[in-house]
Order: C-alpha cells, then structure tokens, then sequence
C-alpha cells in the first residue's frame, strides 16, 4: 500500500508525511520543490486529505543547515515555527505567515528582524545568538503582537539603548530574555 495513508481509507498520515517532508528539505535552503512533490504525491495518489497543508500547525527546521527560508506559500497555516541553529542571514519572505504565532530563529546570523512586518500574529520570539547590533535591526517587530521576546547573546543587547529601544518599539511586550518588565 501507499506509505502516506494511514490506517483509515480517509485519511493521510501526517507523521509519515513530516518525516519525508524533513528528509527532503535539508540542504542549503528549505526547498520548495520537495514540498510541491510530496503535496502533489499526496493530492494525486489519494483523494482525500485531512490536513489543509503539509506541515500542520507545526514545523521544526532546526539543525538543517538553512541559508534562508523560499517558497513559503505552503506555510500559510504554520503557527510555530522553529529554525534555530542554522545558518539564516535574512528573514526575507517571512511575511507571508500570517498565522506565525511562535518563531525561533536563535543560533542564527540575522543581523536584524525585517521581514516579520506581516507577522501580525506573532507573539513569542526567540531571536538570542544572532548578529542583531542596533536598534533599526528591531524595528520591524513593531507591528507584531510580540509579549515575549529573546535576544541575549546580540551585540545590541550590551549596547547603551537596551532594553529601552526594544520596549519602544514592542509597546505589547511583557517578557524581555526570560524577564518580566
């Protein structure tokens, strides 16, 4: 039988379906294509689904060896999302996950947090170990929900301007590197 359905005729099997899906996406960048193949395999090779997209509402990326994160239509229902310890410089295309409730990207090289402006959900965020230096590399999470963000082991965070520059530009924040404010 199909490895992909599960033990009901009408169903999918999730699990099964994450597993390939994460086999195929490490590399350089998550690739788009192994998920357009694995959806197109599913669509195609059974007709129902129980799931409105591949990943579920959960997706781990950690530890892949990622430059970036491209295509992310597929994404569009993810809530959590973690990509820490890889090798992300930009966060570019990030505002097409609207739903984004929770993101990790520490251990990253993100010099700075644009492209979460359409992150309008976003509440939890954990940006430690990065290169954030200044306060401009924060200012895009303005217009995120954010009560609870990281960022110890930044540059920024030994700086003169911190933690006041963060807290003026998340007006919501409750909790700042583990602390309440």
């Amino acid at each position: 039988g199909n490895p992909l359905v599960g033990s009901e005729s009408s169903g999918i099997n999730a699990e099964y379906g994450k597993q390939w899906y994460q086999r195929q996406s490490t590399g350089k960048m998550l690739c788009g294509t192994a998920v357009t193949s694995w959806w197109r395999h599913v669509t195609s090779s059974h007709g129902h689904v129980t799931s409105s997209h591949p990943c579920g509402d959960q997706l781990n990326l950690s530890k892949k060896y990622l430059t970036g994160l491209y295509h992310t239509d597929f994404m569009f229902g993810v809530r959590e999302l973690n990509l820490e310890n890889n090798n992300i410089g930009s966060l570019a295309g990030f505002d097409s996950l609207v739903q984004l409730e929770t993101l990790n990207v520490s251990h990253n090289k993100l010099s700075s947090l644009e492209g979460l402006e359409g992150c309008k959900k976003l509440s939890n965020l954990d940006a430690a170990h990065n290169l954030i230096s200044n306060s401009c590399g924060i200012l895009s999470c303005s217009k995120c929900r954010l009560v609870s963000l990281k960022l110890h082991g930044n540059p920024l965070v030994g700086s003169d301007v911190y933690p006041a520059c963060v807290i003026q530009a998340c007006p919501m924040l409750c909790i700042l590197d583990d602390r309440e404010l």
